[in-house]
């Protein structure tokens, strides 16, 4: 682990000692991190632990006969240019362009990092994350103090009273969406920064207010031409600014499963460093999971040192161990899977950076569900009093005298053409399938209240979304939940957890601010999904490469927990379990009624719901909860 922390008491007379934060530096510290670094005041205490390539720092400076303070983490790529004496220590330079600036200094930084600083001429604490908080921050506020970390369990090893008490609409999200979407956390009294967000604390009183966004709404007036050679010169520029700030290492090396970006990424590093690199890629058993043979085109077209692991269900049990240990709540996402063993291959083979492809789909319209999307969009392209006039009644009268297949699902296309924005982008979600009080028990329904609203997250950041286009605020919303709450987390964890760092280009501010001008029409064309990115670097990717079909990172858990004898016990122990029924958030006979109709579900649908209950069980029970 690694990161940053602090305590700060609301009253300015309180007085805070070493041990209130020593507990919570070394929650941060792994067994083979040197010491931490910390710095403390009357009621203030900071301290930063560092870990791989990523720098920590704690600094102390008197400027202007006030106290300030900086705890740092993280990753900047354009130090040179922010340094005006090349030997001074960055931390101090940090303090002294917060000093000059004020929070505004953050839009100098190029990279990923959180931090704090103490100003103690105004007697505030500030806290910020990057733009895409690639690294998190968790805090806690009651009325005598705010208590923050880049961990979970950092945060709980802080030693003055705090509490502690499960949420239950975040047993709901982890069902719902395999993680708990921001600013909540499993826990009521925490909370998540969001990402470009900064936190003030001061005598007791937080603020929260961005100082980052993504702004769709500035088209480029290019044409996509110009626009390709732009994409192409910002790409290559994010890969080679993160290749320098690590000095040209040989340890280098790309995740690879055959994908447009992850090729992308593995084609532009080789260009960047002139030399071959090594790639990394996962396979299964199981042939409709299993893509590894994109990756080899991949690695063959860009002559990589390349190497692949297969997964098992005996690897899945090695280490759950450590997925429990790696998030800071229950997390579902199966795919931290292979994404640890993936991460672990490079590590053994001497890798210590990887460069990954993630926000490549979430900038260049690289998803299936923007394709659905748009198909149901082409219905309104005809005129409004044809579809309500012959159309609808015309295909319901139809569908309800004669039940054909092709009558039943015109009707299920017109009503969910019919449904607005953002709701239909909502269909279809697990407690569409299984009704929430067919699930949850009548205690944890209560709790929630009428005003409860399952997919609050998804209308907050489509509202927010600076955008014209209905592509574009899709895209925003995944930006803010897809990446940020779920594949930042999974693969920044699961990385770490192996001794490796991470690096994704194509989250470099810089490339996405360019992104977002290039206008919806061109970004995808009809539902060519990433049709402007692929044109782009059609002269660089293999054929086979840019004509697949989009499959992701996925791991065959419903498969296994259904024939590995071995997973299939752990599922029966956490899903019906004594201490899982004990605990009471779901209704016995509809586990157990998942647990059955997963047995002959040729889909992931069950299996992906049971391995949901197993990680949210699994992890209550590591925290002794």
């Amino acid at each position: 682990m690694s990161g940053i922390c602090g305590v700060i008491f609301a009253d300015q007379h309180c007085r805070l000692c070493a041990a209130d934060i020593a507990p919570m530096i070394q929650a941060l510290k792994m067994s083979e991190q040197g010491e931490g670094t910390t710095s403390s005041t009357a009621t203030i205490g900071l301290g930063a632990q560092g870990s791989l390539r990523c720098v920590a720092a704690v600094v102390d400076k008197v400027f202007h006969d006030c106290p300030y303070a900086l705890a740092f983490y993280g990753s900047l790529y354009n130090l040179e240019e922010l340094l005006v004496d090349k030997e001074s220590d960055p931390g101090t330079h940090l303090l002294h362009l917060y000093q000059k600036e004020g929070m505004a200094f953050l839009h100098r930084l190029r990279g990923e990092f959180a931090l704090a600083i103490w100003d103690g001429q105004q007697e505030t604490l500030h806290l910020a994350t990057d733009r895409f908080r690639v690294h998190s921050l968790l805090y806690y506020q009651d009325c005598d103090k705010l208590v923050f970390a880049s961990r979970m369990k950092s945060l709980l090893a802080c030693p003055l009273p705090m509490d502690r008490t499960i949420r239950p609409a975040a047993v709901v999200d982890v069902m719902e969406s395999s993680y708990i979407p921001t600013p909540e956390t499993i826990f009521q009294e925490v909370k998540k920064l969001p990402p470009g967000y900064v936190l003030s604390y001061r005598h007791g009183k937080v603020r929260l207010a961005p100082y980052w966004d993504i702004n769709f709404l500035h088209a480029a007036g290019a044409s996509e031409r110009e626009l390709a050679q732009h994409l192409k010169t910002a790409f290559t520029e994010a890969i080679a600014i993160r290749y320098a700030a690590a000095r040209g290492t040989d340890r280098i090396g790309a995740f690879l499963s055959g994908g447009v970006d992850s090729s992308t990424v593995t084609g532009v590093l080789t260009q960047v460093a002139g030399k071959p690199i090594k790639s990394f890629s996962i396979g299964f058993d199981e042939a409709r999971f299993n893509e590894i043979q994109y990756a080899r085109i991949a690695a063959r077209a860009f002559g990589t040192e390349h190497h692949e692991y297969f997964v098992t269900p005996q690897d899945v049990l090695q280490v759950l161990p450590l997925l429990l240990e790696g998030f800071d709540e229950p997390y579902g996402n199966a795919s931290a899977v292979p994404t640890y063993f993936c991460a672990k291959l490079a590590r053994d083979y001497g890798v210590e950076v990887l460069y990954a492809g993630d926000g490549g789909d979430e900038f260049f319209a690289g998803n299936e569900r923007y394709a659905v999307q748009r198909l149901f969009d082409y219905y309104h392209c005809i005129p409004t009093w044809l579809r309500q006039s012959c159309v609808e009644p015309g295909v319901l009268a139809l569908a309800q005298r004669w039940n054909w297949t092709l009558l039943r699902k015109g009707q299920k296309y017109i009503q969910r053409a019919r449904t607005p924005y953002p709701e239909r982008l909502c269909a279809y979600g697990v407690f569409e399938v299984i009704p929430m009080a067919d699930l949850l028990a009548d205690h944890i329904l209560e709790t929630l209240g009428g005003s409860y609203h399952l997919h609050a997250p998804v209308y907050y950041h489509y509202s927010q979304a600076q955008a014209q286009s209905e592509l574009d605020r899709q895209l925003y919303v995944d930006l803010k939940l897809a990446i940020a709450d779920n594949d930042l987390l999974k693969v920044t964890r699961m990385t770490e957890a192996a001794g490796v760092c991470v690096h994704f280009p194509f989250l470099d501010h810089r490339l996405a601010e360019f992104a977002a001008t290039v206008p919806a029409q061109i970004k995808m064309r009809g539902r060519k999904l990433r049709s402007f990115f692929k044109n782009a670097y059609a002269d660089m990717l293999p054929r086979e490469i840019l004509t697949k079909h989009k499959h992701g990172f996925g791991l065959p858990i419903p498969v296994w927990l259904r024939t590995d004898k071995a997973l299939n016990d752990m599922m029966h122990d956490l899903v019906l379990g004594p201490q899982t029924i004990q605990r009471g958030f779901f209704r016995k006979h509809i586990l157990e009624q998942l647990v059955e109709n997963h047995k002959t579900d040729e889909t992931s649908f069950y299996g992906t719901m049971l391995w949901n209950v197993m990680m949210l069980e699994a992890w209550l029970r590591q925290q002794a909860i």
